[in-house]
């Protein structure tokens, strides 16, 4: 889609659970079971695109996850940090509340992981990701991922990439 269309992604936090307890909670067996479906069209889309999907059975509380992303936002390394944090959440079924995942990811984006434990530890990025999920809250966001494309158009959850160019079209209306 970058290729076909200039786009911008600004990966902003959302929590599925805001009173998670911080070492997360069990995966019901019925979303286990549907993830592990070989019908579900999320596994389908990441099968085709040659990704591997691990199947879990704990999530991990990610408000950890969200300041350290803010730290690597502010330190040029958004996109780098965040690619590293999907992959060993998606790819590799980390739990992206412990400090060894979270600093492995920061080192491989080219970020200085002590300083983001000391930071993010002592509270410094806690306030502008409550902040930021705060908007998300105020927008209506209700699924992970959600997209807001261009100000006009909010597209919840894992869609093909049919469902976006359908709303990039009728941008250009």
């Amino acid at each position: 889609m970058r290729q076909e269309y200039r786009l911008r992604l600004d990966w902003r936090p959302f929590l599925l659970r805001p009173d998670a307890a911080e070492e997360g909670w069990p995966l019901p067996e019925a979303i286990r079971a549907r993830m592990s479906s070989p019908d579900n069209p999320l596994t389908a889309r990441a099968r085709a695109l040659g990704l591997t999907l691990v199947e879990r059975a704990h999530i991990p509380n990610s408000r950890r996850a969200h300041e350290c992303t803010e730290f690597a936002r502010a330190h040029g390394r958004l996109d780098a940090f965040h690619a590293q944090v999907l992959e060993r959440y998606w790819s590799k079924g980390d739990d992206l509340h412990e400090w060894p995942v979270l600093e492995a990811a920061a080192v491989a984006a080219g970020l200085d992981a002590a300083a983001m434990r000391r930071e993010v530890a002592a509270g410094q990025w806690r306030e502008v990701t409550q902040a930021a999920l705060d908007e998300a809250t105020d927008m209506g966001v209700q699924a992970v991922p959600t997209f807001l494309v261009a100000d006009r158009f909010v597209i919840q959850g894992a869609q093909s990439a049919d469902v976006f160019r359908q709303a990039f079209a009728r941008l250009g209306r």
